[in-house]
């Protein structure tokens, strides 16, 4: 009984924590992973450990939950019939933006010794920094209306792509230095071709089998079939790729959305998902906050490290709006768009403090963490300003003057109005 009473303090803690530190950001415009980051961090056991260590309990469980939901609903919002719309602007960007960024961490760990300079953490650190998070930039974008511009969509098509990419990578690495934490190329590629098999493999058959699924799901009769049915498919399909391709549940999880998402039921899956990802999700970010070891931030070899790897993972973004093939697109925005790593980059971190703790220490760990913070923080005040530089995004202006527009009439004394409507239905108007 003191286990479960202990085990409902902690859950009401992680809760009350996690929307705090999501209300503080959000009251000073920054992103709220930020805050459930920073809260995670006081909270862990580094700091004043009203939660567990993180390698096992509720917290971590909880964790696992959040993280496997939001990687569903980035699938979910993954129209894969869009590819064939993109244009070769964010495919290069793409490309670019995830090839610079590893060759960049890499190198840097093998040529300054970071945490050793092994092969194994330069692997780990390359592919931390290849991240993208869309969802920080279109936020920036939506917000200043300028979601419909070239820029937008070059930015938001190639972050997509390395979201894909990005998963890839992180399931190879995941099997690759999971194990005894020893590089081999032999594996590297048979991993990849696992990897790349498996999301072919699911999305060709999830094709065909989903439609079917949710279609069953709802002529179900109990309350809530169709909300428990679509989770279930998320942890199902996370599963396979662990038993099948021996990749993290959570490439399964976004696999799983992709397929979801082509459904005629994706809104309404979508919309049944979202409360309960309010719920899990926020604690996937604090649970990383819990990992960072706060006195390791006090090191000065590691915020050196954590200052170059910060530097090198923007100059490594910033280079792909070179990818931009038209000339009518500001190439400095799209660089400066792709730079944020937001939650993408933070579900690396997470792996490394968990599976590959044998070959990232806390210190490689806390490095990455603030090179999240670093981006994820300094890309939309920049982005920010030189959007207001712009002239506006003409097609949500014009939008948005209809509806004024729309309402002006609408409150008019003439079209809707009481006396109107009296005389509409042949009642005579009241003399004063």
């Amino acid at each position: 009984m003191e286990e479960v009473f202990e085990g409902l303090v902690e859950l009401l803690v992680i809760l009350i924590a996690a929307k705090v530190g999501a209300e503080v950001m959000a009251r000073l415009r920054q992103p709220a992973v930020i805050g459930e980051l920073l809260v995670g961090a006081i909270i862990g056991a580094s700091v004043l450990g009203w939660v567990g260590d993180g390698e096992a309990g509720l917290l971590s469980t909880l964790a696992e939950i959040g993280v496997i939901l939001l990687l569903f609903e980035v699938g979910l919002e993954t129209d894969l019939r869009s590819f064939a719309r993109l244009g070769a602007s964010a495919l290069t960007v793409a490309l670019i933006g995830v090839v610079t960024p590893f060759a960049l961490g890499f190198f840097a760990v093998k040529w300054l010794s970071i945490g050793g300079g092994s092969t194994e953490l330069a692997i780990f650190m390359g592919a931390a920094m290849t991240a993208t998070s869309v969802g920080i930039t279109a936020r920036v974008f939506a917000d200043l209306r300028r979601l419909h511009t070239d820029e937008a969509k070059t930015i938001i098509g190639a972050a997509v792509i390395d979201d894909v990419l990005g998963l890839i990578i992180l399931g190879v690495v995941a099997a690759v230095l999971g194990g005894e934490g020893e590089f081999s190329a032999g594996t590297l590629l048979t991993i990849t071709a696992k990897a790349v098999g498996f999301l072919v493999v699911v999305v060709a058959l999830g094709h065909v089998i989903a439609p079917y699924f949710f279609r069953f799901l709802k002529f179900l009769k109990v309350e809530g079939s169709f909300v428990v049915g679509s989770f279930v498919f998320a942890i199902a399909v996370g599963l396979a790729a662990e038993h099948f391709a021996g990749l993290e549940p959570i490439v399964g999880a976004f696999a799983a959305g992709l397929v979801a998402g082509q459904t005629d039921f994706a809104d309404r899956i979508e919309a049944e998902l979202r409360p309960i990802s309010f719920l899990f999700v926020p604690i996937f970010f604090l649970f990383i906050g819990t990992q960072v070891d706060v006195a390791a931030l006090g090191d000065p070899q590691v915020l050196l490290a954590g200052g170059l790897i910060s530097l090198l993972a923007i100059l490594g973004k910033l280079v792909s709006g070179l990818g931009v093939l038209s000339k009518d697109v500001n190439r400095k925005i799209v660089g400066v768009g792709m730079v944020p790593r937001g939650e993408v980059g933070l579900i690396f971190a997470a792996l490394g403090a968990s599976q590959l703790s044998a070959v990232v220490s806390s210190g490689d760990n806390a490095i990455v963490v603030l090179m999240v913070v670093v981006t994820t923080l300094l890309a939309p005040l920049i982005l920010n300003r030189m959007l207001r530089k712009e002239p506006p995004d003409e097609e949500a202006a014009a939008e948005e003057e209809t509806v004024a527009s729309m309402e002006k009439i609408l409150d008019s004394p003439v079209i809707g109005s009481p006396e109107q409507d009296a005389t509409r239905h042949g009642e005579p108007e009241e003399e004063e």
